[in-house]
């Protein structure tokens, strides 16, 4: 999207305090306004952020923002601060690059003491499903569970996606776009790819902004808080990541163990069938068991690298239900 043709309309749902248009904002709260963009990959990030600072200070075109990037200019007479940050894939966060939901986090430290506001920007080129909107929000609450107070969902439409219908009845009959907009109390715009006359789409955008920074009381996203929660988050995920590999490696060595005395249990029997003497077919078999063990051990070794990644032939549960056959015959 084009940021030159890029239109801001706005989209009152009636019901929201914070979404009534004049209302008395104080001067300490629209002195300076601090924003953080966050959204999916090719949602429109950049040119929002262009058409809200009226220049074409974040890079549109055929570039993917790779870090989180500050620009500022003067609007309307005040200071705006806009953060853009790298887009998420198309899928959860777990999914989603470690790079990447670091550089959102970081983005909140861009715009000290803490952004008044989350843009959280949304396209409307596809159907939005339960899997888009959990990526949203899992996103969203990087930023802490705080966060959603000061989040709108900003959607970008391009060409005829709304021909038929309103940006209100798309919302309304998209359980998952409602229940994204419920969490962010009610609050949400459009963006089109064509500007509309009679419009003055970044005043609206900020006098959006401010009515619900003023409902928040002035009170800012702090940074401080955000880094603190995101390093806590991650020490935790970094334990819990620890322990997994602790209990695999004792899995491993159990089922290494069972599996080992598995097999010689076979080779006796084998030979106490043969009246103790071990046949050139009974060595043979238990050879290719020997080697097919050691296959399998050897695909859980290396599959135990990558706990994401599942053995060719010898699953976790199978192992464990060697280990715990083991555990009943002792």
């Amino acid at each position: 999207m084009d940021s030159e043709e890029v239109m801001v309309e706005m989209k009152e749902t009636g019901k929201s305090p914070d979404s009534q248009p004049g209302q008395a904002v104080p001067l300490s709260v629209v002195s300076g306004l601090r924003i953080i963009l966050i959204g999916e990959r090719e949602a429109g990030k950049s040119a929002v952020g262009n058409a809200i600072l009226g220049s074409e200070v974040f890079d549109t075109v055929g570039v993917r923002t790779r870090e989180a990037v500050k620009r500022q200019r003067e609007v309307a007479e005040r200071q705006v601060t806009v953060v853009d940050t790298p887009g998420w894939e198309w899928f959860p966060s777990r999914g989603s690059s470690l790079g990447v939901r670091r550089e959102i986090v970081r983005g909140v430290s861009l715009c000290q003491p803490g952004p008044h506001a989350v843009l959280l920007v949304v396209p409307l080129s596809f159907s939005f499903t339960k899997r888009e909107r959990q990526a949203a929000e899992e996103h969203v609450e990087l930023l802490g569970e705080r966060a959603w107070g000061h989040t709108v969902v900003l959607f970008t439409v391009k060409g005829g996606r709304l021909k038929d219908a309103t940006l209100e009845e798309e919302v309304e009959e998209s359980e998952e776009l409602q229940g994204l907009v419920e969490r962010c109390g009610g609050r949400y715009h459009a963006l089109y790819g064509r500007s509309r006359k009679g419009h003055d789409a970044v005043a609206e955008l900020l006098e959006k902004l401010d009515n619900m920074v003023a409902k928040n009381r002035g009170e800012l996203l702090s940074s401080e808080e955000v880094l603190e929660e995101a390093r806590e988050k991650e020490e935790e995920e970094e334990r819990r990541h620890q322990e997994e590999d602790r209990e695999r490696e004792e899995d491993l060595r159990r089922a290494k163990e069972a599996l080992r005395e598995l097999e010689m249990e076979e080779e006796k029997e084998d030979v106490q069938g043969e009246g103790g003497k071990a046949t050139e077919e009974s060595t043979r078999q238990q050879r290719g068991r020997r080697r097919y063990t050691d296959e399998k051990l050897d695909s859980v070794e290396s599959s135990s690298a990558d706990p994401t990644s599942a053995p060719p032939h010898l699953t976790w549960s199978d192992l464990r239900a060697i280990r715990d056959q083991r555990c009943k015959t002792q």
